[in-house]
């Protein structure tokens, strides 16, 4: 018996690498999209530590020169939250083709790796035929000796 040979075995075992590639590249964006948030988020923190900072320094009547120094300190980092803001957009979006990207990967190899399957199925479906076949060879040629041995003795 012929061990199964799948024709396109080596399209699909490119097809799993590519869907490898594709898993490894969304959790990289990922990671991406979670760090850009991290970002934004300490960005967020310290922009509200430093209102927090102006408020106490203008309720106790600071400097001018002072509480202009903390306002524009406040407003850099509203500006670098506002880039924050778009680089996790960014880091999103990136996620989302990096998404779409995987799925299409892993409906290729599906429908490869079902194929493989059918063909399989069908391959043991042939091989159990084929020894069927053997056998009912096998036992029509005994049959067929037991049948003339049996004529033999019955006229002697």
């Amino acid at each position: 018996m012929a061990a199964f040979r799948f024709s396109l075995q080596k399209v699909l075992e490119l097809r799993e690498e590519r869907e490898n590639e594709r898993a490894r590249g969304l959790a990289r964006a990922r990671m991406d999209a979670d760090a850009a948030r991290t970002a934004r988020e300490d960005l967020e923190a310290a922009r509200a530590a430093g209102r927090e900072r102006l408020a106490t320094a203008h309720g106790l009547g600071g400097a001018v020169g002072h509480l202009q120094n903390l306002a524009y300190v406040v407003g850099q980092v509203d500006a670098r939250i506002s880039a924050a803001d778009g680089e996790c957009r960014k880091a999103d979006e990136q996620v989302v083709e990096s998404m779409k990207g995987y799925h299409e990967a892993v409906q290729e190899r599906r429908a490869i790796g079902q194929l493989r399957e059918r063909r399989l199925q069908q391959w043991h479906g042939e091989q159990t035929r084929l020894e069927q076949k053997t056998m009912d060879e096998v036992a029509l040629t005994r049959h067929g000796r037991s049948g003339t041995g049996s004529k033999g003795d019955n006229e002697a």
